[in-house]
């Protein structure tokens, strides 16, 4: 085969499917780590060109398409159809009734002319109201016909693709409600996978395990481009089989002798109390974690206790403490833009608190979180630490806004000129000839190596997941009639190390509602509309600070909320808020009784008991539990949630859709839901 172009993720994936056809390059684990599927390079080559051939049949290149697509190699196969048909990839997920809105605000802000799914899912195009685009686009399956005998290639597959061509779309988290598409060019990612296999030690010897979502930038550039980039096998599992028993992620590590992997830091502490639950009980499972080179920590801070914690606990398993990794970066560099050097120990250091412009200075108070060094750039990466209202760059050691500059920047974002020029054309003063992308985050470089210590955005990270306070107000102003809009305020605090949300709401001083009911109505949709457990504050009018043209104060707010100087009509916790709210009824709405039950009411009753049991080993001691109730009142995180979608799977002995978790009104509702499912009488929509 001719020499192929290594500047273009179509040359690169044609080279490798030439040179290594029978290569494996993707394996797919599911349930107990049993193989799904598997691609070597020829397949995936063979199968994403047919598949492009099909959608130059529909599509223009430069048109968008969305990826509605679960966790797997149609996936990957999709995603690199659309590279090798010039078709601009929107990857994102199968949508659930609550992201919705979030997947029709995506596909209107791109314009896009096409949806790419599996034939099974093909069922969620009827989630989208009558004209919304996703509604009123062709949509394509991915999994047949593409790969069957005779099906047409692209004879000139690459014919136009340069390294300035538009690969994808990475969305984030709108701080509105559109949502922002960054831009990633075959260039771009290119060179980040250039200079992550550089840092990490990454070739083709090398084998990727993770279960990292596929459309987050991290899951995306680690499980699906970079072992592609070198030629390498990429051993992934979806983030709901990790996160139901945490230890199927070190055990995947370890029978595919896995030598890097990547996670947030979240994933590492499930990982140490997993172990630590295992050892307990006797049921620790026998791993060799040896063959681990990097084991990145990133995209949310880095806890020097955690990673501590996990060296500890899978020491006696293998693991070189010098593999852990941690690291920075963010969407609109690609990814990654620091980590820690290959083999480099992890550095830290406890700081006083400094403002933007001012040097840091060593603490010595026990009282200080210590700050983990997130490493240095490689490559034609730069950094520079600016004062974010001179625009000044600031000396080594000085805390100051951190700016990125090199060739894994995106050009901007998806058709917004102006705030591309404010954020991604950023001039150092006194510097001239170099654009910048201006993080918003906070941050000193001391010693060679970074550090972050704070934001200067709203941004509240939970899991790894940005969440921008105008969403979390917006959702909270149109929970209940009571909310006065426009005067609600979102921010994160953190505890114990741990971020979380609080929306704090004003109500007319004379509403008839009951405040602590506009609580449980704000936290339920909060959790509903972003997955998350927020605390609320309910308080009189007037309260929340403003600007003199309006502007709400979020930083004040949250300065009077630690400091209890907002007036409170009621409040509700974050963390476990069922264990801080008055004592909950236990008695269930009356309900006709049969002389005899039916299997479905039997069933109902026993999965009711053993959700029930459930939720008393994981809240708070004297928690009471109200059937009557959803999970979100009882204070159940997301993590949790998919940790008893699992319990209830092994319980019934059967598939249970993930949405049930989130649609299901009550407790009671979602017992009879899974009973229904196992005598097979479930409702139509309960798959959908």
């Amino acid at each position: 085969m001719e020499a192929r172009r290594q500047d273009d993720f179509v040359g690169i994936l044609r080279q490798h499917a030439g040179a290594a056809p029978d290569r494996t390059a993707f394996t797919f684990l599911e349930g107990e780590l049993e193989v799904s599927d598997t691609l070597t390079y020829g397949e995936l080559d063979r199968r994403a060109a047919a598949l492009a051939a099909r959608l130059r049949e529909h599509l223009e290149p430069g048109d968008r398409a969305l990826l509605l697509h679960p966790a797997g190699t149609d996936y990957v196969v999709a995603f690199y159809a659309c590279l090798y048909a010039r078709v601009i990839a929107v990857p994102l997920y199968t949508p659930q009734r609550r992201t919705v809105p979030t997947v029709e605000a995506i596909a209107e802000d791109c314009r896009a002319t096409a949806v790419l799914t599996t034939s099974r899912n093909l069922s969620r195009r009827s989630l989208f109201a009558d004209g919304s685009r996703p509604a009123t686009i062709p949509w394509l399956t991915t999994d047949t016909g593409a790969d069957e005998p005779g099906a047409p290639t692209v004879p000139m597959v690459d014919e136009g693709i340069t390294p300035r061509t538009i690969a994808y779309l990475q969305y984030t988290s709108g701080s509105t409600s559109t949502p922002k598409g960054v831009v990633i060019t075959h260039h771009n990612a290119v060179r980040q996978c250039a200079e992550a296999a550089a840092a990490w030690s990454f070739d083709a010897d090398s084998r990727w395990v993770a279960w990292l979502p596929h459309f987050h930038d991290y899951g995306q550039i680690g499980s699906v481009m970079l072992p592609v980039f070198a030629g390498a096998a990429s051993v992934m599992m979806a983030p709901a089989t990790f996160v139901r028993r945490p230890l199927r992620w070190p055990r995947a590590i370890s029978e595919y002798r896995g030598t890097h992997t990547g996670a947030p830091n979240f994933a590492y502490d499930l990982c140490v109390e997993a172990m630590e639950e295992a050892e307990r009980s006797g049921t620790a499972p026998e791993l060799d974690l040896s063959t681990l080179v990097i084991a990145g920590n990133g995209a949310e801070p880095v806890h020097l206790a955690t990673l501590e914690r996990f060296a500890e606990a899978y020491a006696p398993h293998g693991l070189d403490p010098a593999a852990l990794c941690p690291s920075y970066g963010l969407a609109e560099a690609t990814l990654r833009v620091t980590s820690t050097p290959y083999g480099g120990p992890v550095r830290s250091g406890t700081f006083a608190t400094a403002v933007p412009g001012a040097p840091v200075m060593p603490s010595d108070d026990p009282r200080t979180r210590p700050l983990v060094a997130v490493g240095g750039v490689i490559g034609d990466t730069g950094i520079a630490v600016v004062d974010p209202k001179t625009r000044r760059r600031l000396p080594s050691g000085h805390v100051g806004e951190i700016w990125v500059t090199g060739p894994i920047v995106s050009p901007g974002y998806w058709e917004r000129p102006e705030e591309n020029e404010r954020t991604f054309g950023a001039e150092i003063e006194g510097e001239s000839g170099t654009a910048y992308l201006r993080t918003g985050d906070l941050g000193f470089v001391q010693d060679d190596a970074l550090y972050v210590c704070g934001r200067i955005k709203d941004v509240v990270i939970v899991n790894g997941t940005n969440h921008y306070p105008q969403d979390l107000e917006r959702t909270a102003e149109e929970s209940h009639p009571a909310v006065r809009r426009g005067h609600t305020a979102a921010f994160g605090v953190t505890d114990g190390g741990t971020e979380f949300p609080v929306v704090v709401v004003e109500t007319p001083r004379h509403d008839a509602a009951s405040p602590r009911e506009v609580a449980r109505e704000v936290r339920e949709a909060v959790w509903r509309a972003h997955d998350l457990i927020a605390g609320v504050l309910v308080t009189e009018t007037g309260a929340v600070p403003v600007t003199t043209s309006g502007k709400v104060r979020r930083a004040r707010a949250r300065e009077e909320f630690l400091a209890d100087a907002l007036p409170v009509k009621a409040r509700l916790d974050a963390v476990a808020p069922g264990a801080s709210n008055e004592p909950t009824g236990t008695a269930r709405p009356d309900r006709p009784t049969r002389s005899v039950p039916s299997a479905a009411d039997a069933l109902r009753g026993a999965c009711l008991a053993r959700v029930t049991e459930w939720l008393a080993d994981e809240l708070p001691a004297g928690t009471a539990v109200d059937p009557a109730r959803s999970l979100a009142d009882h204070g159940t995180s997301s993590l949790q949630l998919l940790e008893l979608h699992g319990v209830l799977e092994d319980w019934s002995g059967g598939d249970l859709p993930p949405e049930v978790m989130w649609e299901s009104e009550s407790i009671d509702d979602l017992a009879a839901r899974v009973a229904a499912r196992m005598v097979g009488t479930g409702p139509k929509g309960a798959d959908r």
